[in-house]
């Protein structure tokens, strides 16, 4: 098969025909894959479709999105762009990818094309991974290794210079989408009818929304909208965003590239995502609203449908939302269970950044919030004046000397979430929160809640069913710390 999984420009105005080898025949839903030698973790029965198009728009002359359809068991390369792919989940999984280039001229399209590379051979890699953990780990080192290569083309060819891609991959394993995350293309799913972002957007204007120094409506004149804090290339490390959500059956999942979020309202998204049928007719259906709404921009969407008894039905009135997986330290590894285990939660879903236009990166290395907010604010925008672009025509990148400061502060109202901080010195205890299991606690690590202000009843509950539990009063803009431990004799 083709390793050709890039289908950019007017190019890709003609599909072509999907090899037989990976063509579903009928009684016959998987795709012809490898022989399995090794077991792995994932259920049989997780059925899915995907399908993706990206799209040139109606300004820009070139298509610098690029993106990646994969199922891992096969050692061809990625899919074939724009043929509708439907197939079982193997033990290796399956990713999918939407990278959108920056940098001017065809950099943009470079950058963006070997990223795609480079996440499918990291993520196949040799063998099937372990465990969820193993997983996670590959898709980050995936990412990261993305970013490093195109730095390191950046820096020996100087026409490329400043050349860079986002990145948001998604990958399946065990019924957990994890999804990686660098710059500002986004996940969405649908589910209960309901549209879910489950990334967060790595950009100044959507910091500033969080920080209540801007509203949604004031974002969409903010004058430095196009800033965004890291994306592969521009610097030789990038720190990736891991979140992840646990599938449930009739889930859709939307990857899409900014020409289309930062145009086309999210209801507008939802209202095609749940009345819209086939994926092909979606993703057609999605472009036209973007190119409606004035096409600047190139726009790419993946979608996929995912089915199969091995998914849990989904919870009445139940939503995904943003959540981070920490992985383990090295030796490590999270405890088995029937709970997905993660340290970070939060109990509402993030807001979503404002639409904004084209955009440039500013690295940004990870740091917790704790600069006063204007002191932040005031640097960010200082720096920002400084800013080098480079490039001309389409996407420009941004650089700086140095590393930015951090982020300012989470802004304490009533609608936005609060840290909270839980450790218990219990051995073996699981932690909810108002009734509601948020995974394992672990003697050397807290678990970090987001809460909105308001009362909680917070429990670790032990498997010989002992409770030690606190009710908590979480105030605006109060980081609170939680302790769970048992009463002394």
């Amino acid at each position: 098969m083709s390793g050709d999984a890039h289908r950019n420009g007017d190019d890709q105005a003609e599909a072509r025909e999907a090899p037989e080898t990976l063509a579903p025949s009928p009684g016959n839903e998987s795709w012809s894959r490898p022989r399995r030698t090794t077991p792995g973790p994932t259920p049989e029965g997780i059925q899915f479709k995907v399908f993706g198009k990206t799209h040139v728009g109606l300004i820009r002359e070139h298509n610098e999105d690029n993106f990646m359809l994969a199922d891992l068991s096969s050692d061809a390369g990625p899919l074939e762009g724009e043929d509708e792919f439907e197939g079982a989940v193997s033990d290796r999984g399956v990713a999918f990818a939407v990278c959108d280039g920056m940098g001017g001229a065809a950099a943009g399209e470079v950058a963006s094309h070997m990223a795609v590379d480079a996440l499918f051979e990291v993520l196949r890699g040799d063998s099937a991974a372990q465990d969820r953990d193993s997983f996670a780990r590959r898709l980050v080192t995936a990412v990261e290794e993305a970013g490093a290569r195109i730095f390191l083309a950046a820096k020996k060819d100087r026409t490329r210079r400043g050349m860079g891609t986002t990145a948001t991959v998604a990958g399946l394993i065990d019924k957990v989408l994890f999804v990686g995350q660098v710059g500002d293309s986004r996940c969405y799913v649908l589910r209960n009818g309901q549209l879910s972002l489950i990334t967060k957007d790595q950009s100044l204007v959507n910091q500033l929304i969080e920080a209540g120094q801007l509203t949604e409506d004031e974002a969409e004149a903010f004058e430095h909208s196009n800033i965004i804090l890291q994306a592969l290339g521009t610097t030789e490390r990038v720190v990736v965003d891991l979140t992840f959500i646990e599938l449930r059956r009739g889930d859709r999942l939307l990857l899409c590239s900014d020409g289309l979020s930062a145009l086309v309202h999210d209801d507008a998204i939802r209202e095609e995502m749940a009345c819209v049928g086939p994926l092909p007719q979606l993703t057609d259906r999605l472009i036209e609203l973007a190119n409606a709404a004035g096409g600047h921009d190139n726009v790419t969407c993946i979608v996929a449908d995912f089915d199969g008894d091995a998914l849990e039905p989904p919870e009445e009135g139940a939503v995904p939302f943003y959540q981070q997986y920490p992985l383990p330290r090295d030796g490590e590894r999270h405890s088995a269970g029937p709970t997905l285990p993660t340290i970070v939660k939060s109990m509402v879903p993030r807001a979503m950044a404002a639409p904004r236009p084209d955009r440039v990166s500013q690295p940004q290395p990870p740091s917790s919030f704790s600069w006063p907010i204007a002191a932040a604010v005031v640097v960010l925008l200082g720096l920002a004046a400084a800013i080098t672009i480079i490039g001309a025509g389409g996407r420009s990148s941004e650089t700086i000397a140095g590393p930015p400061p951090p982020p300012p502060p989470a802004y304490a109202d009533a609608q936005t979430p609060v840290e909270v901080r839980v450790r218990s010195n219990v051995q073996q205890g699981e932690l909810y929160v108002n009734g509601r299991s948020y995974g394992p606690l672990r003697l050397d690590q807290a678990v970090l809640l987001r809460l909105l202000p308001g009362s909680y009843r917070i429990e670790a509950r032990e498997v010989d069913g002992t409770r030690i539990g606190q009710d908590v009063r979480v105030e605006p803009g109060q980081p609170t710390e939680v302790q769970l431990a048992p009463p002394a004799d």
